[in-house]
């Protein structure tokens, strides 16, 4: 098994050590783990989300923090000695209004694997316990979810990602808001991104973070993967979206074998790792 959605704690909503992080991937025997630091370049969310945590201190987003980041984990290794296989990614927050300081910075850093996400509506944090009822309150369904929809669009359309992360995340505090509708109608309207992202070779990630958050499917829900697999998007990797050690590989193994009964396509890396046996 992989796990290729890790926070370690660079990231500034986590306090999980790389090295514990790479001890604990060695307990639970994963084949291969992917550390990805959030990265947040909107320039309207300065104050709040474009920072870095380098040895337990917030500090401004800048080169030297992200060296630090890379190189850490290289030195981790060597130090735990982890016999699991480590690469280093980042998971991106985007707006179109921010494209090109994200294109900029996957240029200059080269990840072995990067996410896209939506994190944020109008600059609002909805994937934020403390912002996200600020927007939810304000907004009826229908216009939070063309606002999602929308911002999930010029995601796929970027050309920045072959991964998205966490397909259906409007759940994870719009539910509260909306109730079960707001599941039903964002599943009722995938199906046209989910053709785009096929149109665009745009793959997607099973993420189990949701049933941390006690619902009882992941992101996507079944029926979202279902959808995917007939319109040929692929599920090109698998992560817990852990920010502690304890939620390492969290319920990974149910979400493979949810894939496997769905029939799902399989992309790459998640390809490589099931036909290797590994």
């Amino acid at each position: 098994m992989i796990d290729f959605h890790v926070h370690p704690d660079f990231s500034i909503d986590s306090k999980a050590s790389i090295d514990g992080l790479l001890r604990r991937a060695d307990e639970l025997g994963l084949q291969a783990i992917c550390f990805t630091t959030h990265i947040d370049l909107n320039p309207k969310r300065i104050p709040l989300d474009r920072c870095m945590r380098v040895d337990g201190r917030l500090t401004y987003l800048n080169d030297d923090a992200v060296r630090r980041y890379i190189s850490d984990i290289r030195d981790a290794c060597e130090r735990t000695r982890c016999s699991v296989e480590v690469l280093t990614g980042f998971e991106f927050s985007y707006g179109r209004h921010f494209h090109d300081l994200v294109a900029d910075f996957i240029e200059r850093y080269r990840p072995d694997f990067h996410l896209g996400a939506i994190h944020s509506l109008d600059n609002i944090g909805i994937t934020s316990r403390s912002e996200a009822a600020g927007y939810y309150r304000a907004v009826p369904l229908e216009r939070a979810l063309e606002d999602y929809v929308s911002a999930m669009e010029k995601l796929i359309d970027s050309g920045l990602f072959w991964t998205i992360a966490h397909f259906d995340a409007i759940k994870k505090y719009g539910h509260a808001f909306y109730g079960d509708a707001l599941i039903e109608r964002f599943e009722d309207c995938a199906s046209e991104l989910l053709n785009r992202m096929a149109s665009s070779g745009v793959g997607i990630e099973v993420n189990t973070s949701s049933r941390k958050k006690g619902f009882a499917e992941n992101y996507p829900s079944r029926r979202i993967l279902e959808m995917a697999r007939d319109a040929g998007v692929a599920v090109n990797s698998i992560g817990s979206d852990a920010h502690s050690e304890a939620e390492l590989g969290f319920e990974l193994d149910e979400a493979m074998q949810i894939i496997i009964e769905v029939g799902a396509k399989v992309g790459e890396p998640l390809k490589s790792y099931i036909q290797q046996g590994r």
